[in-house]
């Protein structure tokens, strides 16, 4: 699984598809389902740390919800703090609405998009099927040549490199556009 930071570019990339979407939403719903892992840690030791929320039933459900929560609520006070975004701007883009819902399920689902390919172990389908016996394409392509550790570890990088490679892209990309940490943050389709 990527990084939790680097499902970002998937989540801006998906922002570009419709202008109605919400950025803050798909940010948030992107990292959202690794909050379990902590948890997991913590209070259930001797459970995988990628369960319920990176499962389809708890990404729908849970995720979306927790992601449209958290994006209402600490959304605006972070980043407005933190970048120096206009809070009052920033807070009335991430009032709830159809489309900021729509985007929280979207951007949960892009977190179980970007992971499923190079996971060694996949809980997309918990609990139906034993998250075991699913393991990502990007793992089985290396396979062949590699020992499943080897596959495994292969397919991490690249999908690292990528979205790092892609973040970069895009900074650059709206650096160029000014108001670099609006754009970033809230929406590149900003009139300023």
């Amino acid at each position: 699984m990527p990084v939790t930071p680097l499902h970002y570019p998937f989540a801006f990339l998906i922002s570009k598809s419709d202008t109605r979407l919400s950025l803050p939403a798909l940010v948030v719903g992107s990292v959202m389902p690794d909050i379990e892992v902590p948890l997991m840690w913590i209070f259930f030791s001797s459970l995988p740390d990628h369960l319920f929320l990176h499962s389809l039933i708890g990404a729908a459900t849970i995720g979306t919800l927790l992601t449209v929560l958290v994006t209402r609520f600490l959304y605006t006070p972070i980043i407005s703090t933190i970048f120096q975004v206009d809070r009052i701007e920033l807070g009335e883009i991430c009032r709830i609405t159809p489309w900021l819902v729509v985007s929280s399920f979207i951007g949960v689902m892009s977190h179980l998009i970007l992971d499923f390919p190079m996971h060694w172990y996949n809980p997309i389908l918990w609990p139906w099927v034993d998250p075991y016996t699913i393991v990502g394409p990007l793992v089985l392509l290396f396979m062949p040549t590699y020992s499943f550790w080897e596959a495994y570890n292969i397919a991490s990088a690249l999908t690292h490199i990528a979205m790092i490679v892609l973040w970069m892209v895009i900074l650059v990309k709206i650096y160029s556009k000014g108001n670099l940490w609006f754009r970033h943050w809230v929406s590149d389709y900003s009139k300023r």
